[in-house]
């Protein structure tokens, strides 16, 4: 059975993803250095998961990028 490919659109929206997310965490760093916060340990929380998603997203990036740079990737 032919596995499912990723086309050059679900690329773009991961490499879109993955902005936000780069974003999102820097806003966060940036909030928690210059600011005092009711509940330091749920802002960390939120900064770890924006980070893994921010990973994750990179990753498939990533290996979807190399996939078409080899030719293995149909669009």
């Amino acid at each position: 059975m032919k596995q499912p490919s990723i086309t050059l659109k679900d690329l773009e929206c991961l490499e879109h993803l993955r902005n936000v997310g780069q974003v999102v965490s820097e806003l966060t760093t940036l909030q928690d250095s210059n600011t005092l916060h009711r509940n330091p340990a749920q802002r960390l929380q939120l900064a770890s998961v924006i980070y893994l998603m921010t990973a994750q997203l990179d990753g498939v990036v990533e290996r979807c990028n190399q996939q078409w740079l080899t030719g293995e990737g149909n669009v």
